[in-house]
């Protein structure tokens, strides 16, 4: 369930030093000076920090101490390489302990200041077929992006938190990697304390603690997808072809509220009986798939 996560604390010196102990950590200088380099790799000015890397899991360490872990659990459980497999409750208890045990520090203790939380599911049809179809969330369009880590992916953003749809299989295959059955990824990725502290989540204790909570939400978010249904019979995809489209969505929302009620109720009405039910079926996975994780 839980993918990437960036947790933050200001940690005691003597924390600092076991960190030091147990990982190696780096800081960018000017060979010549010796002169330490406050500029990122796009040219913009960022504090001076250190860097350490465990596999995939980066941690900067600021001179005053606070201290920022960043990267993907799921992950890290499996050596850094992939997070295709499912990733449940028990197996991020391991990994937290496991990484606290790596890097000296409490983990359990540190804030949680952004998180994804998210389910892989085996769809009834093709993943790609889904992420197409999947227009709008709660009236924000589903715009495609690219990211070196992640691969293709589609993501609606809110201001406390975002919704991304992905073709998991397709990303490792592309990395050479023997995945199988198709993969389709549904997530939130929360970036806001107020969207987290609504599920009582402040530290990463909480997020363990609490996780139950969080999971019982991806449903419901699931059911403000605008998703418009392929497996419509072609008596009823005549009448509902337009409704395929975004740009008809988003020239309604231009006009009034009333417009976009009406027409997502009559798509969903005409759906009704005359499709697989994709949407619905996903849900149910995503249900069953979930009540096994935690």
């Amino acid at each position: 369930m839980i993918d990437f996560i960036k947790l933050s604390k200001r940690i005691t010196i003597e924390e600092q030093v076991m960190l030091s102990k147990n990982i190696d950590c780096y800081i960018s200088i000017i060979e010549k000076t010796g002169e330490v380099i406050s500029l990122s790799s796009n040219g913009k000015r960022v504090k001076q920090h250190s860097e350490c890397w465990l596999k995939n899991m980066k941690i900067k360490l600021y001179p005053n101490h606070y201290t920022e872990v960043s990267g993907s659990l799921h992950k890290y459980f499996n050596n850094g390489i992939h997070n295709y497999n499912q990733f449940g409750l028990s197996d991020l208890k391991k990994t937290i302990s496991l990484l606290s045990e790596k890097t000296g520090l409490d983990l359990s203790k540190f804030k949680v200041d952004a998180v994804e939380v998210g389910c892989n599911l085996s769809p009834p049809i093709p993943s790609q077929e889904i992420i197409q179809n999947s227009l709008m969330y709660k009236r924000s369009v589903f715009e495609s992006k690219i990211c070196s880590d992640e691969g293709c992916y589609k993501q609606a953003n809110l201001h406390e938190y975002a919704i991304k749809l992905y073709d998991k299989r397709k990303h490792y295959e592309m990395k050479n990697h023997d995945v199988g059955e198709e993969i389709l990824r549904f997530e939130i990725k929360i970036n806001k304390m107020r969207k987290l502290s609504s599920f009582s989540v402040f530290h990463l204790s909480d997020l363990v603690n609490n996780l139950h909570k969080i999971k019982d939400i991806l449903p419901e978010l699931w059911d403000h997808v605008l998703h418009y249904d392929s497996t419509m019979n072609e008596k009823i995809k005549e009448e509902t072809i337009r409704y395929a489209d975004v740009n008809f969505w988003i020239n309604l929302l231009k006009k009034k509220n009333r417009s976009y009620h009406y027409h997502h109720k009559k798509l969903y009405r005409l759906m009704e009986g005359n499709t697989c039910g994709i949407q619905a079926q996903i849900k149910k996975n995503m249900i069953e798939t979930l009540d096994t994780l935690v």
